[in-house]
């Protein structure tokens, strides 16, 4: 009887947490906030270069929550840590990096700094220093904490400054800066 009782118990117990588990989850049955986002983005043919090791990447990944699934994701990185050929075609220098099919398109009341090309290994001092690029020149905006690495000067209008398709932005890059190179609303 006291077996019987015992394992009686026991099944309740695992009914109990496994039950606390799928209420705890229920998000992740339906669709997620960010799927829309996410799709839309690959689906406008932005791309998103990142490593499995670099935790930024991580970050920004997280922030889409379960639609990371969804993202137009570019893994830069083979398990030796050297660079995978796609990234190296694609001049892709740090992560996280997106690129956008239309370009980037920004608006700056401040001017920004311009770091030249990173010549014969010689890196820039003060904030040149961790943006230095060996093949684009790189500008960084009072603004933004990430950077933008473009080929050719981008076309200012009033504040607002439009750089070409092959253009990075480079760092953690927030959800609304993204959603405005697509023309996406992001849900509240």
């Amino acid at each position: 009887m006291k077996t019987k009782i015992f394992v009686i118990f026991i099944v309740a117990i695992i009914l109990i947490i496994g039950g606390l588990g799928v209420f705890m989850n229920r998000a992740s049955f339906g669709p997620s906030k960010f799927d829309g986002f996410a799709q839309a983005l690959k689906s406008s043919g932005a791309q998103f270069y990142g490593a499995f090791w670099c935790p930024h990447c991580q970050a920004q990944k997280a922030e889409f929550g379960s639609s990371k699934k969804y993202l137009p994701y570019v893994e830069c990185s083979n398990p030796d840590n050297t660079q995978t050929q796609i990234c190296a075609d694609n001049k892709i220098e740090g992560y996280p990096d997106w690129k956008f099919k239309n370009g980037i398109k920004l608006s700056s009341t401040g001017e920004p700094v311009i770091c030249p090309i990173q010549k014969d290994g010689v890196k820039e001092d003060g904030l040149c220093q961790n943006a230095s690029s060996q093949y684009f020149r790189v500008w960084i905006f009072p603004e933004y904490k990430f950077s933008i690495k473009s080929p050719t000067d981008p076309i200012k209008s009033g504040n607002i400054w439009q750089f070409p398709s092959e253009a990075q932005a480079v760092g953690e890059i927030p959800l609304s800066f993204l959603a405005e190179q697509i023309q996406f609303t992001l849900p509240q």
